[in-house]
């Protein structure tokens, strides 16, 4: 793949996570998508006693379980493994925006 064809690609991927992001960020948050982006993981992080970042740790692991299937056998099963991709990246921002905020509370 070219140069150009790479830049090409990598730009949809990312604004296709972006979207995706956004799109479920509504859901997953339970109406405080735009007060705290975080709050899904914090939520349930109360609700089982772990930390946030474990909690991120677990639905990371789900798709990456699932990516490593794909890998092994070149199968797609329940969603699209670009899908599962664009997922692990926003999981990624994820935890760099919890890393900053835990950060950032502990000074």
């Amino acid at each position: 793949m070219k140069a150009k064809e790479y830049k090409k690609l990598r730009d949809e991927i990312i604004a296709d996570a972006f979207r995706l992001s956004d799109s479920k960020r509504i859901e997953y948050t339970e109406g405080n998508h735009n007060d705290n982006v975080l709050w899904n993981f914090e939520n349930i992080a109360k609700l089982t006693k772990l930390e946030p970042l474990q909690v991120l740790s677990v639905y990371y692991q789900k798709h990456n379980s699932s990516i490593n299937n794909y890998l092994k056998d070149g199968k797609e099963y329940s969603e699209p493994i670009e899908e599962r991709i664009k997922d692990m990246i926003n999981y990624l921002l994820l935890m760099v925006a919890m890393i900053r905020k835990y950060e950032k509370e502990n000074k």
